[in-house]
């Protein structure tokens, strides 16, 4: 008998936080699911500890590529439930995460293809919550994704046959390959979101690369031609690109901000977004780890 839900789980060499996320989900009340842990690193240790659980549900899957859009595709592919849900290793889902988004579906329109849900910036070192991101859109929200990855990826559950319409995770993008695939998502269903956070995003050393990060914003210009082309959204990603690489003591941000400005010099339609964007607490991290202070 398929289960209600797949949860894929790609993992590589993190044992003790992968233990914290399949427990997570062992925990939750709803129970009819599979767990598909995609192991990058093909240990041993990481078979024999999901072997070690004695559960049916789960799974345990080498993955043969590399990258986590790689993993993330193996997983669709080889899941059997009508929904896929998505944690990272390094997160956690809190009580009632899979129940509340399982009914929610049931009482939506076939139209809606993504559920996604508030979540914690979770400081794991200090065990300590830094703040709450909540959603921000509902129902058609393509035009919020041009701007911002409005999601948290281990927040989301999708109709796995939106896949099939929308493609995988692009493989060649070396970040915002989840940001990349929500808006593409986006193009061919309505989400609806969850006010409650329902998942703790992890935040630790050695997870933060602003050079990749950067290396993925401007892939994701690149991509897109609803970014590239529409001079108030391109602004707004600059701007954004600018102010953090200036934080970072990047000089080079001036000329992302001056080309910000160039292409909308009264920021119009980007003011009210730019000042939430600066001082979301998303922003607020980053500045912390350039500062050194997480």
């Amino acid at each position: 008998m398929r289960p209600a839900v797949s949860v894929v789980i790609p993992t590589y060499n993190r044992n003790e936080l992968l233990t914290r996320a399949v427990e997570s989900v062992l925990s939750q009340e709803f129970d009819d699911f599979e767990v598909l842990v995609i192991d990058g690193a093909r240990s041993d240790s990481t078979r024999e500890l999901v072997r070690s659980y004695g559960d049916g549900r789960l799974r345990y899957i080498p993955q043969r590529g590399k990258g986590i859009a790689d993993a993330r595709n193996l997983g669709v592919k080889k899941a059997r439930g009508e929904y896929i849900a998505f944690l990272d290793d390094d997160d956690q889902w809190l009580p009632g995460k899979l129940e509340l988004q399982v009914e929610l579906f049931k009482s939506l329109p076939i139209a809606y293809g993504l559920i996604y849900t508030a979540f914690n910036y979770y400081y794991l070192e200090r065990n300590k919550i830094l703040g709450t991101k909540r959603p921000k859109a509902r129902g058609n929200v393509y035009r919020h994704l041009l701007k911002d990855n409005i999601t948290g990826t281990s927040t989301i559950m999708v109709r796995r046959e939106c896949f099939k319409r929308a493609g995988l995770f692009r493989e060649n993008f070396v970040t915002c390959e989840d940001w990349d695939m929500w808006l593409r998502m986006s193009r061919i269903c309505l989400f609806e979101a969850i006010d409650s956070p329902l998942v703790n995003y992890s935040i630790h050393s050695g997870q933060f690369s602003f050079s990749r990060y950067l290396a993925g914003r401007y892939r994701m210009i690149e991509a897109h031609g609803d970014i590239r082309h529409d001079p108030q959204v391109l602004s707004y990603h600059l701007l954004q690109i600018g102010i953090l690489k200036l934080f970072s003591g990047d000089r080079t941000g001036g000329t992302d901000v001056l080309r910000a400005f160039k292409l909308n010099p009264t920021m119009r339609g980007n003011l009210q977004d730019v000042l939430g964007s600066i001082f979301d607490v998303r922003t607020k991290i980053y500045i912390l780890k350039f500062l050194g202070r997480l």
